[in-house]
């Protein structure tokens, strides 16, 4: 279905949009009954001939029905409208699928939607990988990164080392800060120490520094929150596992590909990315 008129919510003074406008109040009416109301509530001057040629556009748009020689407004058009309209609002409003490249990252603000933490913070990493293969003079040198548990570090080591070593190599420092601190939280600080990152652990007991994590990448910042009920299963296995040596690496992976709704949102915003790295470097 395509909408070829403006419908009459403004100060339209079309004749089509008059005589919806009429026909929403006023129904069934004949095409005299149409001009008399235009002439005398519209003060406007218009033909019979008029007002004809606008109400059979109208029919034949399938706005109007007519019925005898009267016409009404066709619900069926109307349903369609609005089906249309929530259609266009739904698109126009709905997070964006689990994107396959890095070119998904649209405007100043993208928000992406994944069925796993382990999914999402690969995505995460590959903006990183973005960030630094644009990197260019005069670009922020800082990067900052705010987490309950970095446990992308027991997971992903390998990729972790060759995006710091990739970071150190443009002259970029990294700091991270860790909201837990467990001995195994303290592991992964030796594990980052020895990629060149400072690393502090600065122990939280708030529910949102446990759910919050965020990332600073020149202009970007990348943050998500992560589900109630991961956020337990993590605690629980940081504070189980007091090694890196004896952890189960098939726990923590199981806890990170589990199903669930996970909404990593992504800014473009120079002045809101320098505010949250001095926050954490603070």
């Amino acid at each position: 279905m395509t909408l070829e008129i403006t419908l009459p919510f403004g100060n339209k003074q079309g004749v089509k949009d008059i005589v919806f406008s009429i026909l929403t109040k006023e129904y069934p009416l004949r095409i005299i009954d149409l001009m008399n109301f235009i002439r005398k509530r519209y003060n406007k001057s218009v033909t019979f001939q008029a007002v004809r040629k606008a109400v059979l556009q109208l029919v034949t748009g399938g706005v109007l029905i007519q019925k005898d020689n009267k016409f009404l407004i066709n619900k069926e058009w109307v349903l369609d409208g609005k089906k249309l309209l929530n259609d266009i609002y739904e698109d126009l409003t709905k997070e964006k699928s689990t994107p396959k490249s890095i070119d998904s990252i649209k405007g100043e603000v993208s928000v992406f939607k994944f069925d796993s933490l382990n999914e999402m913070m690969k995505f995460w990493e590959s903006i990183i990988d973005d960030w630094f293969s644009k990197f260019k003079k005069g670009d922020p040198r800082v990067n900052c990164y705010q987490a309950a548990h970095a446990w992308e570090a027991l997971l992903h080591p390998d990729r972790e080392k060759k995006l710091m070593e990739q970071l150190k190599k443009k002259g970029i420092i990294s700091y991270t800060l860790s909201t837990g601190n467990t001995p195994l939280d303290k592991n992964i600080r030796k594990f980052y120490k020895n990629l060149g990152v400072k690393m502090v652990i600065d122990a939280s007991i708030s529910s949102f520094d446990k759910s919050y994590y965020v990332g600073t990448y020149g202009q970007i910042i990348v943050q998500t929150q992560y589900p109630k009920e991961i956020v337990e299963a993590l605690d629980k296995f940081f504070k189980k596992n007091k090694t890196i040596k004896d952890l189960d690496l098939g726990e923590l992976s199981d806890i990170v590909n589990q199903k669930a709704i996970i909404k990593l949102t992504v800014i473009k915003n120079l002045e809101m990315a320098k505010q949250i790295s001095k926050s954490i470097l603070s």
